[in-house]
């Protein structure tokens, strides 16, 4: 038997953020926040708007020196400086980046051992429980990955990359506000678009059962596929609004396990110093994968075409290609800086990923350096 759960607090409507981040401060009975977002979410109208919101009494401390990957040890300061600070819960305001950070800082303000102690990869997520300090996630148009997920990926001091897992990682509330969009740069939303395609159509040809999954991947990226003409450019609160419904939707379709993009795009983001644009590489990566998974899909790509609005006589994978074609995103892998041997380690770390086993079709280390080499 599966089972099927959706447990999640999330406010959606146009300039909710004051009303729903007053009420739930209300709510939960916190004062003293630590806000973790970068320096520039924090120097805009919208950070006004944030701290106008808070109830009166309330003392909030900052942090930006957010780092543009979740890090063990940016964890470590937020957590020294929540203990220092005295605060009572956690709010982050951005990208997926700064939200996996908040959830790591989470278990570094819990737990004394290091974050490895309580990866996936070691077991540690039988660790994790309900006494870790609330969160209220604030997405921005690239946050919904992390805003609405029970994992976070981090970056040890080591430079190794982990997996938290853990359905206690969720936010306690996550608040979606369309009007904060506004403004976002085009390669942003083309970013974020790339990776809600990628998200949607890899979690609805998961092999993993879930219907009600299903139905939101479809339903992500027929939003955003219909508004595709228009959506990296157009600066409206009506297409924004699609463009968060979209990640939301697809985001939530996860919940049918992480699946082989996650994997892949992950694995390659391991491997440099510097940090790469996991959407960016799935953009680039998902065409190949699924023309790799081929008729192993049972049928469900007709599916995706039609909500999707590929002609039907046009493969999924060319349809997809073309769709995201002229993007202003790297078109080649090399473009970000990676390397032929960059892309072997990636395969072989994305072939031992657990998520990789979720795909329609088997898919070895051999497989997945095929389809990196195709768009390097």
């Amino acid at each position: 038997m599966t089972l099927i759960t959706y447990l999640m607090r999330v406010h959606f409507a146009d300039g909710v953020l004051e009303e729903a981040l007053r009420s739930e401060m209300e709510r939960h009975g916190k004062r003293r926040p630590l806000i973790i977002s970068s320096k520039n979410q924090l120097d805009g109208p919208n950070a006004e708007r944030l701290f106008s919101s808070f109830p009166i009494r309330t003392r909030p401390e900052t942090f930006v020196d957010t780092p543009a990957q979740a890090t063990e040890a940016a964890a470590l300061d937020i957590a020294q400086h929540y203990a220092d600070k005295n605060c009572d819960h956690l709010i982050a305001l951005g990208s997926t980046a700064v939200i996996d950070l908040a959830k790591a800082a989470r278990l570094a303000i819990s737990f004394d051992e290091p974050l490895a102690a309580l990866s996936r990869e070691e077991g540690g997520s039988t660790r994790i429980d309900a006494s870790l300090p609330g969160l209220f996630a604030v997405p921005d148009i690239s946050g919904f990955a992390s805003a609405v997920s029970d994992y976070s990926r981090v970056r040890l001091k080591s430079g190794d990359q982990i997996l938290l897992f853990s359905k206690f990682l969720r936010p306690s509330v996550t608040i979606c506000d369309p009007t904060l969009a506004l403004g976002t740069a085009p390669a942003v939303c083309a970013s974020a678009v790339s990776g809600i395609i990628g998200r949607g159509v890899d979690a609805y040809l998961s092999r993993n059962y879930n219907p009600p999954a299903d139905g939101l991947a479809l339903d992500g990226v027929s939003r955003i596929t219909s508004h595709l003409a228009r959506i990296v450019e157009d600066d409206s609160l009506a297409t924004r609004r699609e463009t968060m419904a979209g990640a939301l939707n697809s985001a939530l379709s996860l919940q049918k396990g992480l699946c082989v993009i996650h994997a892949i795009c992950q694995a390659i983001a391991s491997v440099p110093e510097t940090p790469i644009d996991v959407n960016a590489v799935a953009r680039l990566i998902m065409p190949g994968l699924v023309d790799f998974y081929g008729d192993a899909t049972n049928g469900k790509t007709e599916a995706l075409k039609r909500h999707m609005r590929i002609d039907r006589k046009t493969p999924l994978a060319d349809g997809l290609a073309e769709m995201m074609q002229g993007f202003p995103l790297p078109d080649r892998l090399s473009d970000m800086g990676l390397t032929g041997g960059d892309l072997t380690t990636a395969a072989q770390r994305a072939a031992r990923d657990r998520a990789i086993t979720t795909g329609p079709r088997p898919i070895g280390q051999r497989d997945i350096e095929e389809i990196l080499a195709a768009v390097h």
